[in-house]
């Protein structure tokens, strides 16, 4: 044991880590779901969920200097508006729910989400101000019951005429203040501890190293590849969470 976790836990979180780490330094998002995903198989929610914050909130610190500059920044104003009220009423569920409660949701919701992108669902026109405020509350729950704000703002933007780099752009930018509010408010519920931390800052580098992989890779592999290898494998996870819920 370290840190309370078993050596297939923490082999499970430094892959995930590094796996998670690419698709988000290639794409700008699925960092989350995927490490989420897939260390809640084993571990309970309230444990991976706040570390993938942090983690989260580490990468996109790193990512954002390359990315500024294609950031829509209107729309990332008004999700992070829609997303203050809501993110601590997902942290109160996160914190109060049985853990193959909030296991089974989180399976579902990635479910559900994975589908729906695979869906190829398009808008016409760009997303206007309803619908981005209607996403920031989304995104809020998402991020304080489960860490997982990305489902709503990726339907939103792969759904839109906009550009993928914008896409990408945007999420760091968005995921970033979500993540930072998010921390605060889990910290607030007794959610952040020194033993957390410590994981966190032992699961760093995985996330270092996949990023800065991710990153390079980032012009030479399509990332439409990136996009259909990554929703299978959150199908797969989001069914093993599910499984692994309903079996206790």
């Amino acid at each position: 044991m370290l840190l309370g976790w078993g050596a297939e836990i923490w082999a499970l979180a430094v892959t995930a880590s590094l796996v998670a780490g690419v698709v988000r330094g290639l794409t700008g998002f699925g960092f989350a779901l995927i490490l989420v995903t897939a260390v809640a198989v084993l571990a309970p929610p309230a444990d991976i969920v706040p570390i993938s914050v942090v983690l989260d909130l580490f990468a996109g610190i790193r990512l954002l200097p390359y990315v500024r500059g294609e950031v829509d920044r209107p729309g990332a104003a008004l999700m992070v508006l829609g997303a203050l009220p809501a993110i601590p009423v997902g942290v109160i569920a996160l914190a109060h729910l049985d853990e193959d409660a909030m296991r089974l949701g989180i399976g579902v919701a990635v479910l559900v989400a994975t589908l729906a992108i695979a869906s190829g669902v398009a808008l016409k026109s760009v997303p206007g101000t309803g619908l981005k405020l209607g996403t920031g509350v989304a995104m809020g729950l998402l991020s304080g019951s489960a860490g997982i704000p990305g489902p709503p703002l990726i339907l939103l933007y792969l759904s839109s005429p906009l550009p993928v780099a914008t896409l990408r752009a945007t999420a760091v930018a968005v995921f970033l203040a979500i993540d930072a509010i998010a921390l605060v408010a889990m910290a607030a519920h007794g959610l952040v501890t020194a033993e957390l931390l410590l994981r966190c800052l032992l699961l760093a580098p995985a996330v270092e190293i996949g990023q800065r992989l991710g990153h390079r890779l980032y012009g030479v592999v399509q990332p439409a590849t990136v996009k259909r290898a990554a929703l299978a494998m959150l199908v797969a996870l989001a069914v093993v969470a599910i499984g692994r819920s309903v079996g206790g």
